[in-house]
């Protein structure tokens, strides 16, 4: 079973720069956590095969198939993917790594902002399917509601003009909306 903790383990044991992302990253931003099966972790640029090869060894019946922007490791039956290695060469993963708090002394997660600026780009992508855009507004409405009074506004909106020009009103508004109570646009 590729579990966080596992996956943490055998990356630490490694000594791979990764965050962890996705559900598993930004549980602790939510209110409470939600139910998810697969693993996201960012990994740095130079460590990327190696965490590959760890995982590839620690998971040898799992499909591997490597794309531009992840590696997946798939389960050979369900061919649902059960780990995301991504990759950082979006300017939004890049960002990632210098935004991010340590859990004890296991690992790496998005801090409250990056938190927020992972589920907004993740939400304005074009490639990104709707109903993965509805999960990932849900994250970020909670996010928002449960850390209204902790998140520093101005460094979130450097982060999302950092996404794209303009991204700062856009999630400015998306708080604003959040918190009014207002339906917001995915």
């Amino acid at each position: 079973m590729a579990s966080p903790k596992k996956i943490i383990r055998l990356l630490n044991e490694a000594k791979v720069s990764f965050v962890l992302m996705g559900a598993h990253g930004v549980g602790g931003w939510r209110r409470k956590a939600r139910a998810t099966e697969d693993v996201d972790v960012l990994v740095a640029k130079k460590d990327h095969a190696k965490a590959v090869r760890v995982l590839r060894s620690a998971f040898p019946k799992f499909i591997v198939e490597d794309g531009v922007i992840v590696t997946r490791f798939k389960d050979p039956i369900s061919k649902e993917t059960r780990i995301d290695l991504m990759k950082p060469l979006q300017k939004v993963y890049q960002m990632a790594f210098r935004h991010t708090c340590m859990i004890g002394d296991s690992h790496r997660v998005p801090d409250l902002e990056m938190a927020l600026i992972s589920k907004f780009s993740a939400m304005v992508s074009p490639h990104r399917l709707g109903p993965r855009k509805i999960q990932d507004a849900a994250d970020f409405a909670d996010i928002v509601t449960h850390n209204q009074a902790d998140v520093d506004m101005a460094k979130l909106g450097k982060l999302a003009n950092q996404v794209y020009s303009g991204g700062q009103q856009e999630i400015f508004q998306l708080v604003n909306d959040i918190l009014a109570g207002r339906p917001i646009q995915v």
